[in-house]
């Protein structure tokens, strides 16, 4: 078995041209909103209306997409199995009622 790993043309050359091309300069507007350039957004297949995690690690800004939930009832769905100490249970309750409502009018 061969050790290499052969590459299509297309494979290769869309490999070169990111890879050339993943440093941008973007300057930040006055409330520091910045753009993300044409090239990287294709890249990772974000359309228009797009989220982005901020981290900071190792004193670098990492930004990374994130899906864009198909159905807000998916979104929704996820938050009830969200399990946190920070709310008391009555306020978990409070909360998991008025979401399981929201769920229900939308389904009818």
């Amino acid at each position: 078995m061969s050790q290499y790993v052969y590459l299509q043309n297309t494979e290769i050359q869309y490999i070169l041209n990111f890879s050339m091309n993943t440093v941008r300069f973007v300057k930040s507007f006055s409330k520091g909103q910045i753009t993300v350039p044409k090239e990287f957004r294709d890249a990772f297949g974000i359309k228009h209306d797009f989220w982005l995690k901020l981290y900071i690690e190792s004193g670098k800004l990492i930004a990374e997409p994130i899906e864009k939930e198909k159905d807000q009832s998916d979104y929704l769905k996820k938050l009830l199995n969200i399990k946190g100490g920070w709310l008391s249970e009555n306020e978990v309750k409070k909360n998991r009622a008025a979401v399981e409502k929201q769920l229900k009018e939308r389904t009818l």
